[in-house]
């Protein structure tokens, strides 16, 4: 499957079971599903304990379409309110699905966005849809924000090689990791950056 280049924690809003999803430079989105065992008791000479023991079962491990850039996925972000799941390749796609009460995946869209690389993924606003998906380009520092039916709706230039990002949508912050000049705080409804 190839070596893992992106993670999220899977925590359904309307379910008490956990998951974790990955994602391989080989294309591979696989979702493993936290099964909860119970508890396991251990006598020793000092103390007497119960150990929580859980396993993972794999739900599902599908290998994404590719693109001329390869098949890398190169980020992951997971939105517990609306159960969907954002995934960006360095092959230009950006993809959107819904993850079900099994943990299985839905796909709502997949698009390509020319001359553009992904190196991370957040959710923003959510709309009548759905939540904004965010794809912050890694050599351009171009981040496009597509709505709920996959259209870019807007593009924002920072200026910067993005090694990574993250969002606090309610603090309207955004955070790049600058691979030239370390964290960048932005406000998110501007992109005006605040602090280097």
């Amino acid at each position: 499957r190839g070596i893992t280049t992106a993670i999220a924690w899977i925590i359904r809003s309307d379910d008490a079971e956990e998951g974790l999803v990955f994602g391989t430079n080989d294309g591979f989105l696989c979702i493993w599903k936290r099964e909860k065992a119970g508890y396991v008791s251990s006598n020793t000479a000092e103390s007497q304990q119960l150990t929580h023991i859980s396993q993972f079962i794999e739900v599902t491990c599908e290998r994404l379409e590719g693109g001329p850039d390869g098949l890398e996925i190169s980020g992951i972000a997971y939105d517990t309110s609306t159960g969907q799941l954002a995934v960006v390749q360095r092959s230009q796609s950006v993809h959107r699905f819904i993850v079900d009460v099994s943990m299985r995946l839905v796909v709502v869209k997949s698009v390509q966005i020319p001359h553009h690389w992904p190196q991370a993924v957040c959710f923003g606003q959510t709309g009548f849809g759905g939540p904004e998906i965010w794809s912050f380009g890694r050599e351009d520092g171009i981040i496009h924000v597509l709505n709920d039916t996959g259209k870019v709706v807007k593009s924002k230039m920072t200026g910067t090689v993005i090694g990574h990002a993250a969002m606090n949508v309610k603090e309207d912050t955004l955070i790049i990791d600058d691979v030239s000049q370390g964290v960048a705080v932005f406000k998110l409804s501007t992109t005006d950056r605040l602090r280097t």
